[in-house]
């Protein structure tokens, strides 16, 4: 067995089953999270910060398994439509302009064919949506751009009628790919390089590209390449400051995920989520700092999603075995099962847990002291059965299991036995 194998968390919900399994909560919340670490990551090593390198825990074996799944790249997806779905929900209400905005899609209770249905919907809703907040701002954004214009720049007759043309422009990216070639010795292209501008700018990016477009097409033929130049420096920098901004919506969906909110954060991390807010509603930068923050925090957050799909998948899979989960998920012990069994008739439970490096451990519990042989030998058959039972669930999920060997019941925690291990990964997460 490949030690650990259960921390894949984008794809052990489907090892068994297939693309077509329905996703639980915990396994959605698992798989949201790891799309974000994916998405930090590469933020990470493109800053050249990486730092501390994010978990790999699978064996070859499984890993060649997981290349073979559509499931992560479909969640992966499905995330950044839903931070561009956040990005433009906040822009439109900044802009005061109305629009149908498509819903973000949780993954829970979805197949793959809904997602990806789901997806095949939103993305066109997206561009529609886009395009009527460009076209409610029109005017307000031209007389916005003319008001930072020099007033050589819009003197002229037909100034209204140029800075139309360069909103239309961005409206008319799209076509790009069939407009005409620019003939030879026309000079710089300046519509081309204002159709790169990502479609996630805000109203101020938007028009601090317009505003160097503009004088790039008012300029005389020894100033236009100069501005065109500043032009692509310009919608450079504005991209990249648009890619950052989605880039924090998917790491603030990871943290606000239902099953990781239930958890309160460590130190670290209780404000992580409102710097994040204050980047996706483009009052601040993602800066260098806050991305090693959050991802550090989407982290722990992958920790707390992780702890709550092994908790669901075992319990779900011993119970098909026989037994009973006792009580609600415990915010302080995410990891641990506590069992019952209706043919220990109450004298004995169990716990299950999983520590920090994806080891299952198991052990029966005595509830009830009973002396005398009858006794002896119901709790060392029952021991016997339980450690058959878990060491069984361990190669079905490619997992190590620890199990007590004593064939005797041992007593019940008093903190819970999952404690040290979360607190021992908490302290890893936060250096």
């Amino acid at each position: 067995m490949s030690s650990g194998g259960i921390l894949i968390l984008p794809v052990a919900a489907v090892l068994a089953a297939g693309a077509a399994v329905v996703l639980t909560a915990a396994a959605a919340a698992a798989l949201t999270v790891w799309a974000a670490n994916q998405a930090a990551e590469a933020a990470l090593r493109a800053l050249g910060n990486v730092g501390e390198k994010f978990e790999q825990t699978a064996a070859g074996q499984v890993v060649a398994e997981i290349s073979a799944l559509r499931w992560p790249q479909i969640a992966a997806g499905v995330i950044e439509l839903n931070a561009r779905i956040r990005l433009l929900s906040e822009r439109a209400s900044r802009a005061g302009v109305l629009v149908a905005v498509p819903e973000p899609l949780r993954l829970e209770g979805r197949s793959e064919q809904e997602v990806v249905e789901w997806t095949r919907l939103a993305a066109p809703m997206l561009r529609a949506a886009n395009e009527a907040i460009a076209a409610g701002r029109a005017g307000t954004e031209r007389d916005r751009l003319a008001a930072a214009l020099p007033a050589a720049a819009t003197a002229l007759p037909d100034a209204a009628a140029a800075l139309g043309r360069l909103q239309d422009t961005l409206r008319s990216r799209r076509a790009e790919a069939t407009a005409p070639a620019r003939p030879a010795g026309r000079g710089p292209d300046i519509a081309a390089i204002l159709r790169t501008l990502d479609e996630d700018a805000n109203e101020n990016e938007r028009l601090a590209a317009l505003r160097t477009a503009a004088l790039a097409e008012r300029a005389g033929a020894r100033d236009a390449r100069s501005y065109a130049r500043q032009l692509q420096i310009d919608v450079t920098e504005l991209n990249a400051r648009v890619a950052r901004r989605r880039l924090a919506a998917q790491l603030t969906a990871a943290l606000e995920d239902p099953v990781v909110v239930r958890t309160p954060p460590p130190a670290p991390y209780t404000g992580t989520a409102r710097r994040l807010h204050a980047v996706l509603s483009g009052d601040a930068d993602l800066t260098p700092e806050l991305l090693a923050e959050a991802a550090a925090a989407v982290r722990w957050a992958e920790s707390v999603a992780r702890a709550n799909f092994v908790r669901e998948m075992v319990g779900g899979c011993l119970a098909e075995q026989g037994y009973t989960v006792d009580g609600e998920a415990d915010v302080r012990h995410p990891a641990e099962l506590r069992l019952s069994h209706a043919n220990w008739h109450g004298e004995h439970s169990a716990e299950v847990w999983v520590d920090a490096d994806g080891t299952v451990h198991g052990k029966v519990v005595r509830e009830q002291d009973i002396d005398g042989d009858e006794a002896a030998m119901r709790d060392r058959a029952r021991c016997d059965g339980f450690n058959a039972d878990l060491s069984q669930l361990g190669g079905r999920l490619h997992a190590e299991v620890v199990i007590d060997r004593e064939h005797a019941p041992q007593r019940r925690s008093r903190t819970g036995p999952a404690t040290a291990e979360i607190r021992q990964q908490a302290a890893r997460e936060i250096r």
